[in-house]
């Protein structure tokens, strides 16, 4: 986990964000009460993370899909007033990003095909730890329409070879019960392999390179580096494994 840019702590820093809303710029308490609550969601997401343009780019793709464009905007706008106020009071820790915009209407594509998955699956292949776990990572993705926290948070005792399921945590430790293809069969196994030569005692199913647990930026950053990679440079974020996921569900015809 990378070190975030204050020491203080996120509660402390939304407090003196909203002080300095209330007393410097004298803004109502209604809208002080919507940058609080804009910026507590983004903290909470963000947590020990560095704040990148990548770590906002996934805020914005997995916490705002359902939201209309007017919330997006209006969330995306509390994040630049938010960024300028710290770099302001903070002299030794700055956020460098470039500023986030996003145009009504226009939005990252929601849904890619079967064979851009299969693509994505392919670029690796089962010769290294590194190359398993990326292939087996996607594959897990888009098979199980997985959220990215529960990807971060799923164990290997989580699965269930013997029933073909997989236990998945979301949001307040509520489970859900998942099934397991045999293709995605195939790639945990051979994957677990992998993993088994680590000799760790780390519970998590995917691991960094020195063995830690992946946060959401880390999967971020391999979904990225995995489309750039592909035939046809797709443009795919982890939502869009999960909400392909579950509309070519529902072109097969499943509930």
């Amino acid at each position: 986990m990378s070190q975030k840019q204050s020491k203080k702590s996120n509660k402390d820093l939304v407090l003196e964000f909203t002080n300095f809303l209330k007393f410097k710029k004298g803004l109502s308490a209604n809208t002080i009460s919507a940058y609080e609550s804009d910026i507590t969601q983004f903290l909470e997401f963000t947590g020990e993370n560095i704040i990148n343009n990548d770590l906002i780019e996934l805020f914005i793709t997995s916490e705002l899909n359902d939201k209309s464009d007017n919330s997006k905007i209006r969330k995306i706008s509390s994040i630049n007033q938010y960024i300028d106020w710290f770099n302001l009071d903070n002299k030794e820790y700055q956020i460098v990003i470039e500023k986030v915009s996003l145009k009504k209407g226009s939005y990252l594509p929601e849904t890619i095909s079967v064979s851009d998955i299969n693509r994505l699956i392919n670029i690796y292949d089962h010769t290294n730890y590194m190359n398993s776990r990326n292939l087996t990572l996607i594959d897990f993705m888009y098979s199980t329409a997985c959220r990215v926290s529960e990807l971060c948070d799923v164990r290997v005792s989580d699965l269930d070879f013997e029933e073909d399921f997989v236990k998945l945590f979301g949001k307040g430790s509520k489970q859900r019960i998942v099934p397991i293809g045999s293709e995605l069969k195939i790639n945990l196994s051979k994957y677990l392999k992998f993993r088994d030569e680590l000799n760790t005692q780390e519970p998590y199913l995917f691991l960094s390179k020195n063995m830690n647990q992946l946060d959401r930026s880390a999967i971020f950053r391999i979904i990225k580096k995995s489309a750039t990679l592909s035939d046809n440079a797709l443009s795919v974020h982890p939502h869009t494994l999960r909400h392909s996921a579950a509309t070519h569900m529902l072109e097969a015809g499943c509930d």
